[in-house]
């Protein structure tokens, strides 16, 4: 297994580090243009619809998946800044990593603010979208740490296949939305790191006990994403419908409902816990017994 260090880590995020402004900067989103990757968006999986109203869906795609990017970093930069408390001054490289880390974070919560702004003004009405991050995060920050960590190491690293493997050769996209995600995937590839070894550090010397109550936070924490995901396909479908000015058709609405929401439960989880860095991890802190427990839990979700 890959190990790394707090040190290239903060040199390496010193070296990438960029400003909201330079990203923002004077662009627009082309509304002629997809806004989000065909392998992260719903519109390949409906056939109902025509080319046009795919490029349509993945507009609303994009300001969900840029708004449930920040609402899951509402917990990870206190959760950053809880655990850089460890080190203090006994360890400075890794002190000053973590809380380099809880501040970028915070930077790409405002970044994506604006970016829903941008979004709102180019489809010309403010989406629906889910509510209650910082209840959610206060819920998610009572969970046992090493179940918090994995959970933040899943979005770390499909924030790196996300960029990698959609937005970085989708030559169809609109190049705003490449530019927004590679700034995001310079930052975060330095994230996936540290809280691979946070993770390792959060599971030493656990009992049994404590081991099995993680797995159990854990598989509840992926639960309650995917009910977050539940409530946003239902928005989004309610947005599309709102951009095209008229109603859907009962079977073409529970088509798209369908399809977007499964875009969501693959970009938002599948794409997490499949990744081979991340099925590392997983595999290091856990037994063959829980990491079942956890497979059973992920193929009973509700389809």
């Amino acid at each position: 297994m890959t190990m790394y260090s707090y040190a290239d880590c903060l040199q390496t995020a010193y070296r990438v580090n960029w400003k909201i402004g330079d990203v923002i900067a004077s662009h627009r989103f082309d509304p002629a243009r997809r806004w989000l990757p065909a392998a992260l968006s719903g519109a390949g999986r409906i056939s109902s619809l025509t080319d046009d109203e795919k490029t349509k869906l993945t507009h609303v795609e994009m300001g969900a998946y840029a708004h449930l990017f920040g609402y899951v970093e509402e917990f990870i930069a206190p959760k950053m800044l809880g655990l850089a408390q460890d080190f203090e001054i006994d360890d400075r490289p890794a002190f000053d990593a973590l809380v380099n880390f809880a501040s970028e974070e915070v930077k790409h919560m405002n970044l994506f603010r604006e970016v829903r702004a941008l979004v709102d003004k180019a489809v010309e009405f403010p989406l629906a979208l889910i509510g209650d991050e910082k209840a959610v995060a206060r819920v998610v920050l009572t969970k046992q740490t090493g179940a918090v960590l994995l959970l933040t190491a899943a979005i770390e690293w499909f924030t790196q296949a996300h960029y990698l493997t959609a937005f970085q050769d989708d030559d169809a996209l609109d190049p705003f939305t490449k530019h927004i995600f590679r700034h995001h995937w310079l930052e975060e590839s330095q994230h996936a790191k540290i809280d691979h070894l946070e993770t390792l550090r959060a599971f030493e010397g656990m009992t049994d006990t404590e081991r099995d109550t993680t797995i159990d936070d854990l598989i509840g924490l992926v639960g309650a994403v995917d009910g977050l995901l539940q409530q946003q396909a239902r928005l989004d479908v309610e947005n599309f419908e709102t951009y095209l000015g008229r109603a859907l058709k009962p079977a073409q609405k529970q088509e798209v409902h369908a399809g977007v929401l499964a875009a969501k439960r693959y970009v938002f989880i599948e794409s997490g816990v499949t990744h081979p860095n991340f099925q590392a991890l997983f595999g290091a802190v856990t037994t063959p017994a829980q990491q079942d427990t956890v497979q059973r839990a992920l193929a009973q979700l509700p389809r």
